[in-house]
């Protein structure tokens, strides 16, 4: 029995496939209820402790104040200053937002601008 074998060169160039990992989340949201950053994934589905960062940044007269959080919640002192000892709302501005999947990956996702907290409604006593 006898078997040929024949080779080809191979004179084309060889090519590389680049493969782009998805991001999962595309987003976050604020919750004015809870006070919380909520990461949202490509389908719209809802992530509350994907959120691991983020930094609350607000302007009042000409300086700029910025306080960075650990986690998705704002700390409580923040809270109590924003809606108890201001008397006008603060439009605030949360940057440098970084979420977690599922596998470890960190991931940036985009400032949140233009919120508006306001400060809480105090009772009024009519004056007779």
């Amino acid at each position: 029995m006898t078997s040929a074998v024949f080779s080809q060169e191979i004179t084309e160039e060889v090519k590389t496939i680049k493969v782009k990992k998805e991001k999962l989340f595309v987003k976050a949201a604020f919750d004015d209820t809870e006070f919380k950053v909520i990461a949202f994934d490509r389908y719209g589905n809802p992530h509350e402790q994907a959120i691991k960062s983020f930094t609350i940044l607000y302007k009042e007269g000409k300086t700029t104040y910025q306080a960075p959080v650990e986690g998705n919640t704002f700390p409580q002192k923040t809270i109590d200053f924003l809606t108890k000892k201001k008397k006008l709302a603060t439009k605030i501005c949360l940057t440098n937002i970084k979420a977690e999947d599922k596998t470890g990956h960190i991931e940036s996702l985009p400032d949140l601008c233009d919120i508006v907290i306001f400060p809480d409604c105090k009772k009024v006593t009519k004056h007779q």
